[in-house]
């Protein structure tokens, strides 16, 4: 396992727990890529990229959510370049006031120390099925 990429996707989950855009933009090289089922309205997927990428997801997911957090983190390191993360999302709809709480599981992929390619599954396994592991 490689500890200094494990340490990377900590720090990548303590600043989006903040709503850090300044530390996200800092973790993700100039090209990274975020492929988002959270925030999908009216598509499958929602993609968010370059250097506006998290500013443009945490408008994406305040206009859907009021509240939302993550919880029960866990990270598994793929070896190379990829990791996964299973987590509960715990959220109310903005619009319904309706609760929920769901698994999910993200896919993380660096280059050259930094985030580089990230993908969300509404299904953990299939998360961890990405990168070559499973539960």
């Amino acid at each position: 396992m490689s500890q200094e990429n494990v340490e990377i996707i900590e720090r990548l989950i303590e600043a989006f727990d903040r709503h850090d855009v300044s530390t996200l933009d800092s973790l993700c090289h100039d090209d990274f890529e975020f492929v988002s089922l959270l925030t999908a309205l009216d598509s499958e997927d929602a993609t968010y990229r370059g250097t506006t990428a998290w500013a443009d997801y945490f408008e994406a997911i305040e206009a859907i959510w009021s509240e939302w957090r993550s919880d029960d983190i866990r990270i598994f390191d793929a070896g190379g370049d990829r990791l996964a993360c299973l987590f509960r999302m715990v959220a109310t709809g903005k619009l319904s006031g309706v609760p929920i709480e769901r698994a999910v599981g993200i896919t993380y992929r660096l280059r050259d120390g930094k985030l580089w390619r990230m993908r969300t599954y509404l299904e953990p396994a299939d998360a961890l099925e990405a990168v070559g592991l499973s539960e």
